[in-house]
């Protein structure tokens, strides 16, 4: 009802229909943990392409196993990943800039850790700069593979090294800059702003017409003409310029007084302050020599004097393509501990902690390691996957065969929320003439994770004809269906080589779903569905929290899950013919009793009839009898 009635009338308002429309997640994000040639260590970082992941992290290399899981991943269909580096023994390419002293004044460093940071150049120089005296220009340039040429990559103009500029170095670079970062060195003293102080001034002067131009409090520009005899000491040229400033208006602006070389008291010099009030304040004399004087007054540090705009001051001294005399170093690949990481710093696997979302969890780096270091790994993710309602595909280390690797990946692990695939896969190395290298099928089967969500749904196994793998030039130990039959029912699924379709996944099981554990998890379609509902529900009734818990909030929830419910059966997201037989939501007053009420406790029931794989084909055939006279 509105808030007053007043008139008699009719009052029209608007009221909530209760509906919160649950948006599904995204279900194929996967996240790759291992060693990079480049990137920032331990930082999850989210990449839509292998060209995202070449700029970022350098592409192929022999020593990453990842960089070729990332790319067997989009060519076999994936659309987003999160990559996060872990590696031992890695450092940045440097630079130290002096000023004209000479002292540090700056450090510059490649944005991130790798020798490929040692071909990066820096110049330093001030021209164009909209302040010459107290600004100065960075150019980044990168050389090329002849070693002589330079290419510039990036500008960055107008820098300051005053914290308080809008222009200070570390804000525009550290946030502009893709190839560098700065940092100015700590314990630098800045003048006051808003001044600035000529060479000392010698008399007798013999110019008639004295022009003194420049800008006043970073905006208004100004010029000063003293007219008439040339002043013959420090007070008649003061006097002169004072004159000269109120004649262009800009007494409340500007003043001219006699200094010492420093701005303060003392004689000899011409000091232009601004009377603005604020730090900020600044007097930029960008006319050169004083007129016509030949040099005998001179303001502005491009001019020999002293200008005090805060900016001014420990700016570095011009440098032409300076090489990095600390250099960069790629690193090693990390070993288990290192992979894990802590989740307290949040380094190796834990930096996945950041990440909003991830579906699916791929380490190839376990496909070189040892049982024993595999080990350490392996238990660890699966611990973050439960946590994070996320898939591990797990690589079993190289080197398992048909006899010994359902039994090593019983040991390992026994967890709804992975599987693991048998054999390896062999692609073509294009940094080995094209021959082909044994790897980590995980890349690849995310790949086909993420065709499948897309096409068909996550509730379809990623298994069958369809599910091809793209890229895969052989397998390393092909299986007939005997074969097959000896780990299928252990819950390792098999990697086959059909004539007609080449290498497909011929598996859904996750480690659950050994026969004789009769999961009911069985199945990674199942699994994922269930880890898909979670965490969409967990997502879209977030405004439930702290609602008045009573009939009008539980008919909300109802209405809101079992819509969301009603729209993937239309998808054909669960079995059954209709909505009552493929899922239900129960939320009311058997669910949430009144003490749980008073415990500030809302129950809510959801049940789904999930799609299980036709894993088995039983096809019947017989001969039919001959027609017998009726």
């Amino acid at each position: 009802m509105p808030s007053t009635l007043s008139y008699p009338g009719v009052y029209v308002e608007e009221i909530s229909s209760g509906v919160r429309t649950i948006t599904g997640v995204a279900t194929s994000v996967t996240a790759f943990v291992g060693y990079t040639r480049m990137g920032v260590p331990d930082k999850a970082v989210p990449i839509t392409s292998f060209s995202d992941f070449e700029r970022a992290y350098g592409g192929l290399d022999r020593d990453s196993p990842v960089s070729y899981a990332v790319r067997q991943f989009f060519a076999n269909g994936g659309s987003q990943a999160i990559v996060v580096r872990v590696a031992t023994g890695y450092a940045s390419a440097a630079w130290t800039l002096q000023d004209s002293t000479p002292a540090a004044v700056l450090d510059v460093a490649a944005a991130t850790p790798g020798a490929w940071g040692n071909g990066l150049r820096i110049t330093v120089d001030h021209a164009g700069a909209r302040n010459p005296d107290a600004q100065f220009n960075l150019v980044v340039s990168q050389l090329q593979a002849d070693g002589v040429t330079l290419r510039p990559l990036e500008t960055h103009r107008n820098l300051d090294m005053n914290s308080a500029s809008p222009r200070y170095v570390e804000s525009v670079v550290n946030n502009a800059s893709a190839l560098v970062t700065a940092k100015r060195k700590g314990g630098l003293v800045f003048n006051r702003a808003g001044y600035a102080v000529s060479t000392a001034v010698t008399f007798p002067l013999t110019a008639t017409d004295l022009v003194i131009a420049g800008v006043v409090n970073g905006a208004t520009a100004f010029k000063l003409t003293l007219a008439g005899p040339a002043p013959g000491n420090m007070a008649d040229l003061a006097s002169a310029v004072n004159t000269a400033i109120g004649t262009a208006g800009l007494t409340a602006a500007l003043q001219a007084s006699e200094s010492g070389a420093d701005g303060g008291a003392g004689t000899g010099c011409l000091k232009l302050a601004s009377l603005a009030s604020g730090e900020s304040s600044s007097v930029v004399i960008s006319g050169g020599a004083f007129g016509g004087l030949s040099g005998s007054i001179q303001l502005g540090l491009a001019n020999g004097g002293r200008e005090f705009t805060g900016n001014a001051q420990h700016r570095p001294a011009d440098a032409s393509n300076l090489v990095p005399p600390v250099k960069g170093v790629d690193g090693a690949r990390a070993g288990a501990t290192e992979i894990v990481g802590t989740p307290g710093s949040k380094t190796g696997m834990y930096a996945l902690m950041d990440a909003d979302l991830f579906n699916i969890l791929s380490i190839p780096e376990t496909f070189d390691m040892t049982d024993l270091q595999a080990a350490a790994v392996i238990p660890a993710a699966v611990d973050l996957c439960e946590k994070r309602r996320a898939f591990y595909i797990v690589d079993a280390p190289s080197g398992k065969n048909l006899s010994n690797i359902a039994t090593w990946a019983n040991g390992v692990t026994q967890s709804r929320n992975a599987a693991v695939y048998f054999p390896a896969v062999s692609l073509v190395d294009p940094l080995d003439e094209l021959r082909p290298r044994a790897m980590a099928p995980s890349g690849s089967l995310a790949g086909v994770y993420a065709r499948t969500d897309a096409n068909r749904g996550v509730w379809k196994a990623p298994a069958g004809t369809d599910a091809t793998l793209n890229g895969v030039l052989d397998l390393a130990s092909p299986l007939n269906d005997l074969e097959n039959g000896q780990i299928n029912p252990k819950g390792v699924n098999a990697l086959r080589n059909f004539p007609a379709y080449g290498r497909v996944v011929w598996g859904a099981r996750t480690l659950k779903g050994s026969d004789a554990q009769a999961d009911e998890y069985k199945y990674i379609p199942v699994r994922r569905l269930a880890l898909f509902l979670e965490e969409s529900l967990y997502r879209g009734t977030q405004w439930v929290v702290f609602e008045p818990n009573d009939e009008p909030l539980w008919a909300q929830v109802r209405l809101n899950i079992g819509a969301f419910l009603q729209g993937l059966f239309r998808q054909g997201a669960f079995q059954g013919r209709s909505p009552r037989e493929a899922y239900f939501v129960k939320c009311d007053s058997e669910t949430t009793t009144q003490n749980d009420i008073n415990l500030g406790v809302l129950n809510v029931i959801v049940g789904f009839a999930p799609l299980k794989p036709a894993e088995f084909v039983v096809i019947q055939i017989q001969q039919m009898a001959g027609q017998i006279q009726a």
